[in-house]
């Protein structure tokens, strides 16, 4: 049974007056009476084709640069000369200006899984997504801060397996998550993999009678994964958190419930203390009409539940990213708002404590159109947003008086363990390309880097 949040139509606006100092990327000189006045100039850069070019999240490494990750199909055509969905890779530098771009030429689809990106301790880079090989595999991308492509691996069965998400240990050890029907008696499990720096499959399992959303590694080589599991036959559904060790044996499995339908399609990350943060969407039914909310949700190391966090306006919010500062452990959630902002539909950045009691700052990204958040990435002294948006500039960053409400969620432990598959591995020799993207904007979908100072 698939998960389904409704959207909300997008309506309405209003902002409040928190701050996050913007970071100066360069200045525009305006002449005037032969005076020099110069003024900040926004903190964005976008990057495509004329084709849609979506980014679904960000990774930012410790000298600044960024790596945006995403579907693309400005760039590639099929065999009837129709544009064909694929990977892409785009590295940004520490102020913005695009380093190089890639995609990767092995068929992908939009829709199904979603992109993401990791770092590893030696800067290579992991990318993950779905292959349209065997029925749809999933793919597992290794570059180096080059832009080189080191090795590529898809894993899967007979039927569908869509990865969803990507991390890195210490090691550089992958790991990859998301939904598997290939394997388990319900055709639906919450799979993660682990390949070793060579690309290797190290040990893969599946947790039968869910889906997968999101893997973070802590700090000990913990795993920890995130998805969801049905409640009930009528269409509930519950967040789902698993801890494993970097062995692959189960340590603690959560549900977490709260409203009709709690997910982490907002991927998750784990702090220095090994408390991990989960962020998705809360959705609940108020007089027949259904309600999204932003969701964050911290667990201990050991399984507690610490905390579960709304952020909700009238119209409809759902996280995309967290992130915590390596620095202070403040913890950073992007996402997309119909409720606050510029136009019909802005991305958000939340600043927020990491006991999650407060938030410390809050901004909206987005120009008159419609913009969407995908992911978040921080290092001391910036904050690197993904985004899609449909519109061309300017786009106002605007503050955003932001408070988090109790989601008054319960947990528990689900009956379930893990099991071995026989997923297959292999290395489908695509291989990358440089595309011709540019960061002026084209026109339709674009992808988006927004960089904002700490």
């Amino acid at each position: 049974m698939k998960s389904q949040l409704h959207r909300p139509a997008p309506q309405g606006n209003a902002y409040g007056n928190h701050s996050i100092r913007l970071a100066i990327v360069g200045f525009a000189i305006i002449l005037a009476a032969g005076a020099a006045v110069a003024q900040t100039t926004p903190p964005e850069t976008t990057w495509g084709g004329a084709g849609s070019d979506v980014a679904d999240g960000v990774a930012t490494a410790t000298d600044g640069s960024s790596y945006v990750v995403g579907i693309t199909d400005s760039f590639a055509t099929d065999q009837f000369g129709n544009p064909a969905a694929r990977i892409f890779l785009v590295k940004f530098g520490p102020t913005g200006l695009l380093v190089w771009q890639r995609i990767w030429n092995g068929a992908t689809v939009r829709g199904l899984g979603r992109t993401g990106v990791a770092i590893g301790a030696d800067g290579d880079v992991y990318v993950t997504g779905v292959s349209v090989t065997n029925g749809n595999d999933a793919v597992l991308l290794k570059y180096n801060s080059l832009g080189t492509l080191l090795w590529e691996r898809t894993w899967g069965g007979a039927a569908s397996d869509e990865a969803k998400g990507v991390a890195v240990d210490a090691d550089g050890a992958a790991y990859i998550v998301g939904t598997a029907t290939s394997f388990g008696p319900s055709s639906s499990g919450l799979f993660v993999v682990k390949f070793d720096s060579s690309g290797n499959l190290v040990w893969q399992k599946v947790f039968d009678g869910a889906e997968g959303s999101a893997v973070a590694v802590g700090p000990d080589g913990s795993v920890y994964a995130a998805g969801t599991t049905p409640r009930d036959f009528i269409g509930n559904f519950d967040l789902l958190a698993l801890k494993i060790t970097a062995g692959g044996t189960l340590v603690w499995q959560r549900t977490y419930a709260a409203g009709d339908v709690a997910d982490a399609r907002g991927g998750m990350t784990v702090g220095a203390d090994g408390s991990a943060y989960i962020a998705g969407a809360l959705q609940s039914t108020k007089g027949s009409i259904p309600d999204i909310e932003a969701l964050i949700v911290k667990l201990g190391a050991n399984g507690d539940l610490l905390f579960d966090k709304t952020f909700g306006g009238k119209n409809g919010e759902s996280a995309s990213g967290v992130a915590v500062a390596p620095d202070d452990g403040t913890l950073y959630v992007a996402g997309t708002t119909t409720s606050f902002g510029a136009g019909n539909q802005d991305a958000f950045v939340l600043h927020v404590q990491a006991t999650g009691k407060k938030v410390l700052d809050a901004v909206t990204w987005g120009g008159t159109g419609f913009e969407e958040g995908a992911g978040v990435g921080v290092v001391p002294g910036a904050v690197s947003l993904a985004a899609t948006t449909t519109t061309g500039p300017p786009y106002s960053l605007l503050n955003l008086a932001a408070k988090l409400s109790a989601a008054r969620g319960t947990l528990a432990t689900p009956s379930g363990s893990l099991s071995d598959p026989a997923g297959v591995v292999a290395d489908p020799g695509a291989g990358a390309s440089t595309p011709a993207g540019g960061t002026l904007f084209a026109g339709n979908f674009e992808a988006a880097l927004v960089r904002i100072a700490r």
